[in-house]
C-alpha cells in the first residue's frame, strides 16, 4: 500500500504574476484534495500549494509570503485538517492579512471554537453536494477576477516609504520606537495644540540622517528611579483602592475558577493617578468596576485546548515535555481571538456569569492590578534585589521562558507580573489619558520579559509592538469583566 508521499502532484504550483489562490489542507487528505485541485486547475484557476512536500519549520516563511501575495485562501476541512497546527496557522494568518477564505468541507467535520469564529462569516462548500465544484469555481473566479481588475487599475502616486523593520529584543528597536512616539506626540499636538509641525514628511520621517525626529518636550518633574531608562512612559504617582461594596456581590468579590485559564483574582474598583505621556501633567483615572484577572498568563495547554493550535516556540531540555509554560509567539489579534473563543465556549458550558466576557485588560487595569495599591518601583518596594523571588528575568531566566506560578505573587494573588513574557493589553494609556480613540497597528505590552534586566521589569515597564508581530517572549493574561453598558 502506497503512502501519501508516493502520490504524484497534480500540477506545478502557480508562480506567475496574476492573482492566485493558496490552498491549505492536511496531507493525510491528499487524494481527495489533489483530485479537486486538478478540476479547479483545468478550469483555469491559478493555485499555489506546497507541491506535496510535508511542511516543516523552514517552510513556514515561504508559506506566509505566498499567503501575503495571494488573493484568497482555499482551505479543505476535515478532522485531519482541524487537528493540523499548520492548517490552523494558515487560516489565522490569512485572516490577519484580510484575505477572503473559501472553506471546503471534505466530510462532516466538527470545528474548534477558534475555527468557528474564524470561518463563520464565510459561505462554505460541502463535497456531499452534487454541484459543489461548480459553486467553488464560481467563487474563486469571482475573487480572482476582482483582484485582477484591481491590480490593473491606475495606481495613485505614493510617497517614498521605507520597508518596515522588525526587531526582537534588539537595540535597533529604538529607531522604530522613536517613530511611534513621534506619531503619538503629533497626535497629542492635534488634541492640545503645539508648535510641532503636523506635516507627514516631518512627523514620521524615517531617514534620521537627513531629518532627525522632532525632540520631545521635557517633563518638569521626573522621578530619579526612572532616570536611567530609555523608554518614555507614564508612571503612577498615586493608587487608591476602593472597597467596591456597593457595586459587587459577595460572589463577585471571591476568586473565580475557569476550567481553561485556572484561577482568577478579584480586582476591586479604585483609581490610579498617572503622569500623562509627553507632558508634566497628571491625571486620575478611575477603575469604576471591579473585574477578575487571571492569576497567571495563559499557558500553552490552555491556548491549545481552546484554539486547537499551539503557536509557541518550545525550548525543551533533555527531551522532556514541560507543562504550564506561557503561550508565546501570539500576536495581539491572536490574544483577542482567544478571548472571544473562550467567552463563546464558556457561555456554551454555562461557566461564565451573566453579562460578562473574557477580554484583554486595558493598560490602566493592568498596572492598577499589578501595583495592588502601591506606588513604588515594584509592588514589593524599590529594592530590585528582591526581584529574583518574584520574576524570571535576565539574571535568573537562563534566557528562556519558565512555567507559571513558580515565583511569589503580588498582594492580589497575581503571578509573573514581572518578567517571563511580555503581556498584551487592550486600550493604551494614550487612548485613556488623552481621551483619544484613534487606533493604528501598534499595541502595548507590559511587565518585561525573561530577557530584560531589573529596570525593564518595573510596574511601569511597557513596550510597543505591531499587533501582527509574534515573538517567543510575548504572551498575555485575560480579564473577566462585565459587558459595556450591562
Amino acid at each position: 500500500m502506497s503512502s501519501t508521499a508516493d502520490i504524484p502532484i497534480p500540477f506545478e504550483s502557480y508562480s506567475g504574476e496574476k492573482p492566485y489562490a493558496v490552498v491549505s489542507y492536511a496531507h493525510r487528505d491528499k487524494v481527495l484534495v489533489y483530485n479537486s485541485m486538478r478540476t479547479f486547475h483545468e478550469e483555469g484557476v491559478n493555485m499555489w500549494y506546497d507541491d506535496g512536500i510535508p511542511p516543516a519549520e523552514e517552510w513556514q516563511n515561504e508559506i506566509a509570503q505566498k499567503i501575503m501575495g495571494s488573493s484568497m485562501l482555499v482551505v479543505f476541512l476535515s478532522p485531519n485538517a482541524v487537528s493540523s497546527s499548520y492548517v490552523n496557522r494558515e487560516i489565522q494568518f490569512a485572516l490577519s492579512e484580510n484575505k477572503p477564505i473559501l472553506p471546503i468541507f471534505l466530510e462532516e467535520t466538527s470545528l474548534t471554537p477558534s475555527l468557528k469564529l474564524c470561518l463563520h462569516q464565510y459561505q462554505s462548500c460541502f463535497c456531499q453536494k452534487l454541484d459543489w465544484q461548480k459553486r467553488a469555481i464560481e467563487v474563486m473566479r469571482k475573487v480572482l477576477e476582482k483582484a485582477s481588475v484591481s491590480s490593473n487599475a491606475p495606481k495613485k502616486p505614493r510617497t517614498e516609504s521605507v520597508e518596515e523593520e522588525i526587531f526582537d529584543e534588539s537595540e535597533g528597536l529604538w529607531k522604530v520606537m522613536d517613530q511611534i512616539f513621534s506619531t503619538q506626540l503629533n497626535r497629542h499636538t492635534r488634541l492640545f495644540g503645539s508648535k510641532v509641525s503636523s506635516k507627514p514628511s516631518e512627523s514620521v520621517q524615517l531617514d534620521e540622517a537627513s531629518s532627525p525626529l522632532p525632540a520631545f518636550p521635557k517633563a518638569k518633574e521626573k522621578p530619579t528611579s526612572q532616570s536611567v531608562q530609555k523608554t518614555r512612559h507614564p508612571f503612577a504617582v498615586d493608587v487608591v483602592v476602593g472597597d467596591g461594596a456597593k457595586e459587587t456581590t459577595r460572589e463577585e468579590n471571591l476568586p473565580h475558577k475557569d476550567a481553561y485559564v485556572g484561577d482568577l483574582s478579584w480586582i476591586p474598583p479604585g483609581k490610579i493617578t498617572i503622569k500623562v505621556p509627553y507632558t508634566s501633567g497628571r491625571k486620575a483615572v478611575s477603575v469604576p468596576h471591579g473585574f477578575w484577572l487571571s492569576q497567571h498568563v495563559i499557558t500553552q495547554e490552555a491556548f491549545t485546548e481552546v484554539m486547537g493550535v499551539n503557536p509557541s516556540y518550545v525550548d525543551v531540555e533533555g527531551g522532556l515535555e514541560v507543562i504550564n509554560l506561557p503561550v508565546n509567539r501570539v500576536s495581539w489579534l491572536d490574544a483577542v481571538e482567544f478571548c472571544k473563543a473562550l467567552t463563546v465556549l464558556s457561555e456554551i458550558n454555562g461557566t461564565i456569569p451573566a453579562n460578562y466576557e473574557f477580554r484583554l485588560p486595558s493598560e490602566v487595569e493592568w498596572e492598577y492590578a499589578c501595583r495592588a495599591g502601591t506606588t513604588s518601583d515594584y509592588y514589593f518596594g524599590d529594592d530590585s534585589a528582591q526581584l529574583p523571588e518574584h520574576a524570571w528575568y535576565l539574571i535568573n531566566s537562563m534566557r528562556r521562558v519558565h512555567p507559571v506560578k513558580m515565583k511569589e505573587p503580588n498582594p492580589w494573588g497575581l503571578y509573573d507580573m514581572y518578567g517571563n513574557v511580555w503581556e498584551w493589553v487592550g486600550n493604551s494609556f494614550v487612548n485613556t489619558l488623552l481621551e483619544d480613540s484613534e487606533q493604528d497597528e501598534f499595541r502595548i505590552c507590559r511587565g518585561g520579559t525573561y530577557m530584560k534586566n531589573a529596570s525593564g521589569c518595573m510596574s511601569s515597564s511597557r513596550d510597543t509592538k505591531s499587533l501582527f508581530h509574534r515573538y517567543r517572549n510575548l504572551g498575555f493574561r485575560v480579564a473577566l469583566a462585565k459587558l459595556p453598558n450591562s
